[in-house]
């Protein structure tokens, strides 16, 4: 029995150095890794930390131009408000200092029109009445024909 517990210590002892073997192994690949990751992180640093800033750059400036373009439209608003709202008061003023006194003019006016027009439609009416007694001497018949549909 004392050679069969030799024969598995031997085979102990060589596992644990062939495990031995592979953790050196994975350490040194593991160096090797670590250093290609810091290359590689130091590669990033030097080609994309600037571009990175530069967009930082840019979006603080586009933020800057944003907020100048809300002011410049916020005052722009209050302008057209203001202008809008003193064309409203200039247009009641006219309408008040000129349209008022106008008022009874335009009135008179028309007044004078509807006299006008009803003296025009007498004299119409004057003169159908003078067609009608000449009609009435020439021949009754002829005068008949303009009511015929």
């Amino acid at each position: 029995m004392d050679t069969w517990g030799v024969v598995f210590l031997g085979i102990i002892a060589v596992a644990s150095v062939v495990q031995s073997a592979f953790l050196i192994g994975l350490i040194l690949e593991g160096k090797k890794l670590s250093k290609r990751v810091a290359d590689m992180q130091d590669k990033i640093e030097r080609e994309i930390k600037p571009s990175l800033d530069n967009v930082t750059r840019v979006t603080r400036n586009l933020a800057e131009v944003s907020d100048l373009a809300v002011l410049q439209a916020r005052r722009v608003d209050g302008l057209l408000a203001d202008t809008i709202e003193k064309v409203e008061e200039t247009t009641t003023l006219i309408r008040k200092v000129v349209l008022r006194p106008i008022g009874p003019l335009v009135d008179i006016a028309a007044f004078l029109k509807g006299i006008r027009r009803g003296l025009e439609v007498y004299q119409q009416l004057r003169g159908f009445e003078r067609r009608e007694r000449v009609g009435r001497r020439s021949d009754a018949v002829d005068d008949d024909e303009h009511l015929f549909i």
